[in-house]
């Protein structure tokens, strides 16, 4: 019946109908468990591994294939015993009671089973009125109806819209604050010592990376103390190059254009980063207001210790909410842009939340969620280098060495450069 009057799909397309066979009971939950199993240890082993963006959308589809499996056996154990069973049913005493009605009754309520005939009532009354009752598409219709992601952009991108909030790691730029220390430190020093640097930091990965899952705000009060005694003024200087070298090439130019395109709108746009405040200094012609990391100076030096800390997981919430309330601006239509599990009260306190190259578990949730997922690359227009290491600078024909670990330069650029650099992107 359903090949002859087929059901359309949302691209207007006819749902073929499969071919059903009926296992038993037992050999269908062997392999739901099996299949289970299997999907679970998958699941946890995708998870382990540091994955994102497109790749972090296995973790999902994986998800949502066990939730499947999961959800038969249920109704497998629930209606395994009805499928098994064998049941030969009496209508005598139905035909009894039928057969005891007044003849203007039997013509007005004729319930005799003999009397339907059941192909025709199935066909013709019983489907027909199934599908009419779902409400399904049963024609090819005129348009074809826009996907999720494209109604979810069309509202992030709405004039109405009031906010947009965006964290910067691997979210409008794939790089960290370890990366653009590693540089800045770099600036001065030799091939070999740029080598010892990279190896330092190496194998102080693991124990970085652990320190940044536990707690955002002590690892970057702990990173941090590496820039104790490096002078300010180098370092503001050096950032602009930083920028320009190795910050602007590891830029995503579908961010750019999309805070830009929130500008155009007439939305508020907001940067809330771990990042140092010289770091995203060029980012700031970008937005109306930043949110960062401020160290302390004392004599034209950084102490290591930080001034303002940027606020992370559910104070990323209460920043925005407070951020909204101060300019008038509703949070149900403010955008937020997030590519990690530990923004989620971010993108929970807004009314358009966007995941960008998400991790395993922002992914999986966003689909479930049903929000607007975007995957941004770099540009493949210029070659980036392997390492986030500075090319080194020679002051005299020797390597100049800056206080503690630090090894920052002086190099100037100008404004109107950056600014040019940021426009182009």
């Amino acid at each position: 019946w359903f090949t002859e009057n087929p059901l359309y799909d949302s691209q207007g397309q006819p749902v073929v109908v499969p071919e059903w066979s009926f296992p038993g009971r037992g050999r269908v939950q062997r392999q739901l468990n099996q299949a289970n199993t299997f999907l679970k240890t998958t699941e946890r082993l995708l998870s382990a591994l540091p994955l994102r963006g497109r790749q972090a959308s296995w973790v999902a589809s994986v998800e949502d294939r066990r939730g499947q499996a999961e959800r038969a056996l249920g109704y497998v154990e629930l209606y395994g015993a009805y499928a098994e069973t064998e049941a030969v049913f009496e209508v005598e005493r139905l035909l009894e009671l039928f057969h005891g009605l007044p003849e203007e009754d039997k013509r007005e309520f004729c319930f005799d089973p003999n009397v339907i005939l059941w192909d025709s009532y199935v066909r013709d009354v019983h489907l027909p009125s199934v599908v009419a009752h779902a409400r399904v598409r049963t024609r090819p219709g005129a348009r074809v109806v826009d996907s999720r992601e494209v109604r979810n952009r069309r509202a992030v991108l709405d004039p109405a819209r009031h906010l947009a909030a965006f964290d910067l790691e691997n979210t409008l730029i794939a790089s960290n604050v370890v990366e653009s220390y590693a540089w800045l430190a770099s600036r001065r020093m030799g091939r070999g010592r740029q080598v010892s640097l990279v190896m330092n930091l190496l194998r102080e990965a693991p124990r970085l990376a652990s320190l940044d899952r536990r707690d955002r705000g002590d690892f970057l009060r702990s990173f941090y103390r590496r820039y104790a005694g490096a002078q300010l003024g180098e370092l503001q200087a050096d950032a602009w190059d930083l920028f320009n070298e190795l910050l602007c090439l590891k830029a995503f130019p579908e961010g750019i254009r999309r805070v830009r395109a929130h500008r155009a709108l007439g939305h508020r746009t907001l940067l809330i980063t771990g990042a140092l405040d010289v770091v995203v200094e060029p980012l700031r012609p970008l937005f109306d207001d930043i949110v960062c990391a401020k160290l302390g100076v004392v004599d034209g030096k950084l102490t290591g210790e930080l001034l303002q800390l940027p606020p992370t997981g559910e104070a990323r919430a209460t920043l925005v909410s407070q951020y909204a309330a101060s300019h008038g601006l509703r949070l149900e239509e403010s955008v937020a842009y997030a590519d990690s599990a530990s923004d989620l009260p971010l993108l929970e306190a807004v009314g358009h939340p966007v995941a960008i190259n998400p991790e395993a578990k922002l992914s999986a949730i966003a689909r479930r969620r049903g929000w607007l997922i975007e995957h941004w690359s770099t540009s493949t227009g210029a070659g980036r280098p392997w390492l986030p290491l500075a090319r080194p600078l020679r002051d005299g024909g020797h390597d100049t060495a800056l206080p503690a670990r630090h090894h920052l330069s002086i190099v100037h650029s100008g404004n109107d450069r950056i600014e040019k650099g940021v426009e182009e992107a």
